[in-house]
């Protein structure tokens, strides 16, 4: 088994190896470094290397995922010593370590809709914030006698932020106290003691939102009515078009986040104006949305953000390109192609050398992954 190509993924801690043989149809193996055992040769070997969490097989290819804390530039000469090539001549930065890419998963754990604490993963820390005394009190009223608490809370998935984490996680408690005002958590409650349809509680109804609703100074309450809005359609334009130029990016990001929902080419314009954003978790979340409604249209805009301030708004430019660049991106990408962070230098080059090999554009690793799943 030989490597044929290295290829990035949408993930800064995953990397595709592309390989000559292939497994039969339907098959997959995912193995973990501490669940090795039975794995062939070439995977123990990989699994062996520090800061390689798990290798997952399928088709002609393996996925590996790495500790955030270790940079592929140490990982990725291992890896191809595990298959047998001669890597003397590989320039290894051993002490050097690389951030995850500010790439943070968000969990609040939710007790009967009650957020009651958040918490933050990366490839390799963990952190909590717990929320303010009036949710830990809502909680307490909210939990009837005899039910057990523990077997009632679920960790509900927030997606994915980019930032540092201590200051992430002021955030998100602050957009959660500012979605879950005194009276929301009083209805909760009230909910909690009378459930309804058999002790089912009552999801928050979602509300159709007009511009001037957003007029109110106070940013709390722009930001409750923006979090409670029905899911978004073409109409919602002129809404989302106004949270974008709010003074609170918490709000602005949100209104991307709304704008990657709608799949409709007429929200590129205000997708544009959010990857110009002045902060760059929301230039990166409206990376992201571009990057998955994937419309060819938005190359011009990915072109200009590989030069972003921000490697992580560069690298999404990057993999945008990679994804559905043609040769129009070409001079783009040559201009930045040693892009002096790795990963993203790594994805330039892959764009370019799809593009230039008239290799037609596939859609997103992750789509292709799927795909040879379901095969």
């Amino acid at each position: 088994m030989k490597i044929i190509s290295i290829e990035p993924t949408p993930s800064p801690n995953t990397m595709k190896i592309n390989l000559d043989e292939e497994l039969p149809a339907g098959k997959s193996n995912n193995y973990k470094k501490d669940q090795s055992e039975g794995a062939p040769l070439i995977i123990q070997n990989i699994l062996a290397i520090e800061g390689v969490n798990g290798v997952y097989h399928v088709a002609d290819f393996i996925a590996i995922e790495r500790n955030g804390r270790f940079s592929w530039e140490e990982i990725l000469p291992q890896v191809r010593q595990a298959f047998g090539e001669n890597v003397e001549n590989y320039e290894v930065a051993t002490d050097q370590f690389d951030e995850h890419y500010g790439e943070v998963n968000v969990q609040v754990l939710m007790f009967k809709n009650i957020p009651t604490q958040v918490k933050l993963l990366t490839g390799s820390e963990e952190k909590r914030f717990a929320m303010p005394d009036r949710f830990l009190q809502a909680l307490e009223q909210a939990q009837l006698e005899g039910e057990n608490y523990v077997l009632l809370r679920k960790w509900k998935d927030f997606g994915v932020r980019y930032g540092d984490l201590e200051q992430l996680g002021k955030d998100v408690v602050e957009e959660l106290g500012a979605a879950y005002p005194k009276d929301r958590l009083k209805e909760l409650v009230e909910l909690a003691k009378n459930p309804i349809n058999g002790g089912e509680i009552k999801q928050v109804k979602k509300i159709k939102l007009i511009p001037e609703q957003l007029d109110d100074p106070d940013w709390k309450t722009r930001y409750q009515l923006l979090e409670q809005m029905d899911d978004p359609t073409i109409e919602d334009l002129p809404v989302l078009e106004k949270a974008l130029a709010d003074e609170k990016s918490s709000i602005r990001r949100l209104a991307v986040v709304y704008l990657g929902m709608i799949e409709d080419q007429r929200v590129l314009p205000l997708l544009y104006i959010g990857l110009k954003d002045k902060t760059v978790p929301v230039r990166r979340t409206a990376g992201d949305c571009l990057s998955d409604l994937g419309f060819p249209e938005a190359m011009d805009e990915m072109c200009k953000a590989l030069n972003d301030r921000s490697k992580i708004v560069r690298w999404r430019a990057a993999m945008f390109l990679y994804e559905v660049g043609d040769e129009r991106a070409l001079p783009a990408l040559k201009a930045v192609e040693n892009d002096p962070e790795f990963e993203v230098q790594l994805q330039i080059k892959m764009a370019i050398e799809r593009i230039e090999g008239g290799e037609e554009a596939r859609g997103s690793v992750w789509k292709q992954m799927t795909e040879a799943r379901k095969s």
